[in-house]
């Protein structure tokens, strides 16, 4: 309002963005050989806004005897940090030392420390700690990609990836591998009084056996587990096309199930032309084309990002933290103790606060396999923030 003279034009206060911070990861494989632990690391940042290798001025490694940085030091070095080759991917870093086997062993600890450059002479230290196992020295093979000789460090491939078996025992002896027709069963609501069977319920389809030096294809899609009566079996979701992104209009019509009626999925799974039957539900969501293109952008987005994070004999989509993450987002806080991960989204001026809890699933399967304690308390939250993408409110997305 203004009493009276000239009216004077509102001024408007800039938006500023707010930069996304990185978020460094660190995946890790190894195998034991000549009275040694061979260790491979992988960093990256999952936000993809750093250049992981560019920007690392110094990684270092300690092995204590705890947690604690107080505690007595058995081995240390630094790193140097490698070259860029033309078979990188970008954003990615690499690294690889080895550990005496005689320092193997619990109550052991690997710490990593990788220093970060960020702007002008601010450093940033990034910190990781593995528990040592003596159990880890029964481990003598590799599994590497073919097409960049790298140890594969994530828990899915596809189809069109083929991958060779480096072998280091001398008492060698063919690697037997577990195949599974895989579990595309989507997790079940929040506030559900059910609960999916877990990961050893699915039966043995086919039992395969590979040689050290054999190159090994993908025909079928499925979960593969290699060496599965060992300690440190390695489980492999094969899937085809462009996972973890989804590009075919039949991969694009599963994640829809946390957002759809049982009448919309049947009418979507029936339609002759399933890409245009997903375009008509996003457009008929949004109410125009540009909000519609933004809500597939979105929806999508944390599809391929579930599928990255939290893959494991199943779609990353189809599990209890990738349906949570699909439709509320990034939560404000994680934390983790012992076996129990808790999601905590904040109040804020679209949505309340929620917290939700999920409960690691020991199995010979996978090690990233989590079960949300579900809860009738969830109902109002679930079904207001399904609401929200349902009328094509990004607001928060």
């Amino acid at each position: 309002m203004f009493a009276c003279g000239t009216p004077q034009a509102t001024r408007l206060q800039p938006v500023v963005a707010r930069p996304v911070a990185p978020e460094i990861s660190m995946k890790y494989n190894f195998y034991e050989a000549n009275d040694s632990l061979h260790f491979y690391m992988r960093f990256e940042d999952e936000q993809e806004v750093l250049d992981v290798l560019q920007s690392t001025t110094s990684v270092e490694y300690f092995v204590k005897t705890g947690l604690s940085d107080r505690d007595k030091v058995l081995a240390a070095d630094s790193l140097v940090k490698p070259a860029r080759k033309i078979t990188d991917i970008e954003g990615q870093l690499h690294m690889s030392f080895t550990i005496p086997a005689s320092i193997i062993a619990e109550p052991n600890i690997l710490h990593i420390r990788i220093w970060q450059a960020l702007v002008g002479q601010e450093r940033m230290a990034i910190r990781y700690r593995i528990p040592l196992k003596a159990q880890m020295l029964e481990k003598s093979y590799l599994l590497v990609k073919v097409k960049d000789e790298k140890p594969i460090f994530g828990d899915y491939l596809n189809t069109s990836d083929k991958i060779f078996i480096r072998q280091y025992d001398s008492q060698t002896q063919p690697l037997t591998v577990h195949y599974f027709e895989g579990d595309l069963a989507p997790a079940l609501p929040p506030m559900s009084a059910q609960q999916r069977a877990t990961a050893p319920a699915m039966p043995v389809a086919d039992t395969l056996a590979f040689s050290a030096g054999d190159t090994v294809g993908f025909e079928r899609d499925g979960f593969y587990l290699f060496e599965p009566s060992s300690t440190f079996a390695k489980g492999i979701l094969v899937q085809k096309w462009a996972y973890p992104q989804l590009s075919m209009a039949q991969e694009l019509l599963q994640p829809l199930i946390y957002i759809t009626t049982s009448a919309e999925r049947e009418s979507l799974m029936n339609a002759t032309d399933a890409k245009e039957a997903i375009d008509n539900f996003w457009l008929k969501v949004a109410g125009d084309k540009a909000t519609a293109r933004e809500l597939i952008r979105s929806y999508y987005g944390r599809v391929e990002k579930a599928n990255t994070l939290f893959t494991c004999h199943k779609p990353g989509w189809a599990t209890d933290r990738g349906m949570i993450y699909i439709i509320y987002g990034k939560p404000n806080t994680i934390s983790r103790t012992g076996n129990t991960e808790t999601w905590i989204y904040r109040e804020s001026e679209v949505s309340p606060y929620v917290k939700f809890v999920f409960n690691k699933k020991e199995n010979n399967f996978t090690k990233n396999y989590y079960e949300l304690i579900r809860h009738r308390e969830y109902e109002e939250s679930w079904y207001s923030t399904v609401a929200k993408w349902r009328a094509g409110i990004t607001d928060n997305m």
